[in-house]
């Protein structure tokens, strides 16, 4: 009797474990899919997730444009088998319905979605099924788009979202420039693509190893030169092109901070909701202006600077806002920053403290 309870236990175990396998291997494969959710106001307001496959390296990628790409995010994300309970309207019908203030119907999607920054920390999540992303995340978000549920884009070529899928931002996954020419730099970018303006310009995908130490540029075009590109022990990269040539290229702010300056700036479509704006002045007299939210950054202005000392300012040297002065001493300096018609934030106007910590 001892011998058949424990062989029932054996085998009620085995099947337990099986059954956790089979519910770990059957959760959706996202790779190269589109979820939607848009409406009509007069002219087609869309929202959109793309998911990438895994690039070695970094993993699996995401891309979420909110209101026609005015406000995106990029990450990592992973399907796990857990379910989860949302609350979101099936489309814009019922939220109108509804009226305002009304709470969205709930219910429980059999798989969830998390959604990483690039080093890896939790963003958010939400809920998933073959056809419907449950899409109620309070961190990954954008007005209008929150609390709904997106569709799977069958069609992805033809659909009513294709323009937004086209108008995608490629954003960059690494950076590289040559210290001694500023305009040969080689760019890797969330879509697998790369812009690589080392000696020509060339377009094309790249692949990486696991450790991102060897990157390989394939072109589009059969007439352009490819490259390797291998990561050295002091952070450098040696590239070299198919035809032998070799130029060392180090990454976009890899000279360290010297001196910050910082300020907040509007999230457009994001009514009272505000991001990061930092200006980095780094060791090798370039600085960037750069707005960062939820763990995402997007480079704004770029340039060099100097410090004047007899005024003790900084004189900075920007390839869209032109030449800017600090004003003020230690503590109380500021930047006053002025851009026109920036394709995502529009005609800027910020200041921007010196951080004395």
């Amino acid at each position: 009797m001892k011998k058949m309870i424990t062989l029932l236990l054996c085998l009620a175990m085995a099947l337990s474990v099986c059954s956790f396998a089979a519910a770990e291997s059957e959760v959706p494969d996202l790779a190269n899919t589109y979820f939607s959710y848009g409406y009509d106001v007069g002219f087609w307001m869309d929202y959109f997730f793309h998911f990438y496959d895994e690039v070695p390296g970094f993993g699996k990628i995401f891309y979420a444009g909110y209101c026609l790409n005015q406000i995106v995010y990029t990450g990592t994300y992973e399907v796990v088998a857990e379910p989860y309970e949302y609350h979101c309207w099936a489309d814009r019908a019922d939220v109108t319905a509804a009226g305002e203030g009304a709470e969205a119907p709930a219910g429980t999607a059999p798989y969830t979605v998390i959604f990483y920054d690039f080093d890896g920390n939790e963003l958010d999540r939400c809920g998933l099924d073959e056809t419907h992303l449950y899409n109620d995340m309070a961190n990954v978000t954008g007005v209008g788009g929150d609390h709904v549920v997106y569709n799977l884009d069958t069609d992805p070529e033809n659909s009513a979202f294709t323009g937004s899928y086209n108008g995608e931002q490629a954003v960059a996954l690494l950076s590289l420039v040559d210290p001694d020419d500023d305009s040969a730099t080689l760019e890797l970018k969330v879509n697998g693509k790369y812009d690589d303006m080392v000696l020509f310009y060339v377009e094309g995908t790249f692949a990486m190893n696991e450790d991102q130490t060897v990157i390989t540029l394939s072109p589009d075009s059969e007439g352009d030169e490819g490259a390797t590109v291998t990561k050295n022990e002091d952070g450098t990269y040696t590239y070299v092109s198919t035809d032998g040539t070799e130029v060392t290229l180090q990454a976009v702010g890899s000279a360290e901070v010297a001196y910050r300056l910082a300020g907040k700036i509007p999230v457009p479509g994001m009514e009272g909701v505000e991001a990061d704006l930092n200006c980095d002045l780094y060791s090798d007299n370039t600085t960037v202006l750069y707005a960062e939210f939820m763990g995402n950054r997007m480079d704004i202005d770029q340039g060099t600077y100097e410090i004047d000392m007899t005024t003790y300012s900084f004189v900075l040297h920007f390839e869209a806002a032109g030449d800017l002065t600090t004003e003020g001493f230690a503590d109380q300096m500021v930047l006053n920053y002025a851009q026109a018609g920036h394709g995502i934030f529009g005609d800027i106007a910020q200041t921007l403290s010196f951080v004395t910590e």
